[in-house]
């Protein structure tokens, strides 16, 4: 609680010292971006890779949630929900993947001029 009041506190110092810039003993709470092109180009490129890791270990985990809760919860595997809940995985796959593959175009059209 005490945590989360002074980090509310700092970034609303950083607030008033983006809308108060004359004022000298707010800019030392001021944050600024200061990273090149490259930069945020290469960490959009991880978040994207990052995103479709993640993506691929949902579809890993969705099926194995679905006959935990089911064995847990004592129901009946149906037909229905598990042709559902395989679609499902292999819809986060393929969007895992797609996300991967596209970052990595992105990377190998920026090396070749």
């Amino acid at each position: 609680m005490v945590l989360g009041g002074l980090a509310f506190a700092l970034f609303g110092l950083s607030a008033l010292s983006r809308r108060f810039p004359e004022v000298a003993w707010l800019q030392a709470f001021r944050i600024e971006n200061r990273l090149t092109e490259e930069q945020k180009a290469r960490m959009r490129r991880r978040a994207q890779v990052h995103a479709g890791v993640e993506m691929i270990l949902v579809g890993i985990a969705l099926p194995m949630g679905y006959v935990v809760l089911t064995v847990m919860f004592m129901n009946n595997f149906t037909p229905l929900a598990t042709t559902l809940v395989l679609a499902g995985s292999v819809l986060f796959i393929g969007l895992g993947v797609t996300a991967i593959v596209r970052s990595r175009r992105q990377t190998s059209r920026r090396i070749i001029p």
